[in-house]
């Protein structure tokens, strides 16, 4: 969204997990019209697709497209459930039971695990520091919908000791804490050893505070953090300022999100601004596997890039293409998230049940990482059953006979023919709401005598396509012929032939179409 623009902080621009450590070097961008490929798009909820394109370098390129203003489509922060852990996207993705999500953060890779950035979900921040890695997408609540677009959001946190003096903490469930800096740390944090955020500090003081008390006051860093308490982790003067603190004391801690225009709902941290109001970064950086989240101008389309690297199918990007690619998909704001190894977006395709890897992994496999940010979809699945009785709904030649036989047959009665060289198709009309994937399953009774290879017909977007079913098996129940695209529109979509070598009466009983 245009804004003023906001300045690249220095530690974003040094540090690079997971992607080697080359400072990136100011450069001129020599802006050339990207080749964002040929796309091929597939639905995978209301509001959100995937695409996959080869584009110059050469590279294999995934998408997601997200249309924010689509009420059903929710946006979602990623984790393993602690701060201070990793664990695969799949992982991840599954557990909250999201249709799509990217990779997230730079992290604290071989120690803690925990992000560099900032992270929130519903409202609540759940990590980050008062300043040195603040640059996010975020997504804010907007009516029934979503609006997306980059920040800065800082870490607001107050310390209230016995008298009323206050102190200004620098990190929440930080890897690292800030030089002289005060950790604030919860139950979020997990399990990992607070010793690994000292970072070589000569004095450092643990104090921890339950119920509005201080419990308890060491020189010794812990771990896990007892719900309902709270930790406080100061390093060299910011030991000193909590040294008069005794058990017993009331203490207490106050933190808040600072910076992000609005109420944000989610966020996740990255290093570089790529687009900042259609201007393309000139920060130059080798080619590498890539993840990158952008906004259009109005903040109400979201694209969630990861590219390939470090092969020959796939040569990675550099920061200045990736800007360049993203703007070509219409961003006029982007982001660059972990990138290398980290690199990896998941969804859950149609007819699926959990979400899948749908980019290659530098290393070979997903890398586990801290988080992701990623969407879940409340939409009820549309669907539409049309029984062979189904008024206006189904057509048949006279060639069709009419049963009420079998008991497993689906409503009053169902149609059968014998098998022919000659195509002479019942078909079921359905009205389609919108062009995207659909899976369809048919009913038929159950009858060892029936066809065992009756060609059932799906009218999709790219033409007719046959299954063969054997009608002996599987009857009085729902058989899936597959996952289709159909296009929007009330036509006949899935038919019966005659046309068949097989033996035994062909059937038509009922359909179902459902949107995955």
């Amino acid at each position: 969204m245009r804004r003023s623009a906001l300045a690249v902080p220095l530690a974003a621009l040094v540090a690079f997990v997971g992607i080697g450590a080359a400072t990136p070097v100011p450069a001129v961008a020599v802006a050339a019209d990207p080749d964002i490929g040929t796309f091929a798009s597939t639905s995978l909820a209301p509001g959100l697709s995937l695409s996959t394109a080869s584009a110059s370098g050469p590279n294999q390129v995934n998408v997601l497209t997200a249309n924010l203003s689509e009420p059903t489509l929710k946006p979602k922060y990623l984790s393993p459930g602690t701060v201070g852990a990793t664990a695969t996207l799949t992982t991840q993705a599954n557990r909250v039971g999201a249709v799509a999500a990217v990779n997230g953060d730079f992290f604290d890779i071989g120690a803690t695990g925990a992000p560099r950035g900032v992270g929130l979900d519903d409202g609540t921040m759940l990590h980050g520091p008062a300043s040195g890695w603040n640059n996010v997408a975020a997504l804010y609540a907007n009516g029934t919908g979503t609006r997306g677009g980059l920040a800065q959001i800082f870490l607001d946190a107050r310390i209230t000791l016995p008298g009323g003096a206050q102190l200004t903490a620098t990190n929440l469930n930080s890897p690292n804490i800030a030089a002289d800096g005060i950790g604030v740390y919860n139950a979020l944090w997990g399990d990992e050893p607070r010793s690994q955020a000292l970072d070589g500090a000569t004095r450092s003081r643990e104090v921890e505070i339950t119920g509005g008390r201080v419990s308890r006051v060491s020189t010794t860093a812990g771990g896990k953090v007892s719900a309902g308490s709270v930790v406080l982790l100061g390093v060299n003067a910011g030991a000193d300022a909590l040294a008069g603190i005794a058990v017993g004391d009331t203490v207490t801690v106050d933190y808040s999100p600072r910076g992000a225009a609005g109420a944000t709902q989610v966020a996740i941290g990255g290093n570089l601004v790529l687009v900042r109001d259609g201007v393309a970064t000139t920060v130059a950086h080798p080619r590498n596997p890539r993840t990158a989240v952008g906004f259009s101008a109005d903040g109400l389309t979201m694209w969630m890039v990861v590219v390939d690297g470090r092969s020959g199918t796939s040569v990675g990007m550099t920061y200045v293409e990736l800007a360049n690619y993203m703007k070509s998909l219409g961003a006029d704001d982007a982001i660059n998230l972990d990138g290398g190894g980290s690199s990896t977006m998941v969804a859950r395709m149609p007819g699926a049940t959990s979400v899948s890897v749908r980019n290659t992994p530098s290393d070979g496999a997903q890398r586990p990482v801290p988080n992701g940010i990623g969407f879940v979809s409340t939409a009820q699945a549309w669907s539409s059953t049309v029984d062979n009785s189904t008024a206006g709904r189904f057509t048949a030649s006279a060639n069709w006979g009419t049963s009420s036989y079998s008991s497993s047959r689906f409503g009053t009665d169902y149609r059968f023919a014998d098998p022919v060289l000659s195509s002479d198709v019942a078909w079921y009309r359905v009205n389609v709401p919108e062009t995207a994937s659909y899976a369809v399953a048919v009913w038929y009774p159950a009858d060892p005598g029936y066809n065992d290879s009756t060609p059932f017909i799906v009218a999709t977007t790219s033409g007719n396509q046959t299954v063969r079913v054997n009608q002996r098996a599987n009857g009085g129940r729902w058989v899936s012929l597959g996952v289709f695209t159909l296009p929007s529109g009330d036509a006949n979509r899935v038919g019966v032939s005659r046309w068949t070598s097989g033996t035994g009466y062909v059937v038509a009983d009922a359909v179902r179409i459902t949107r995955v």
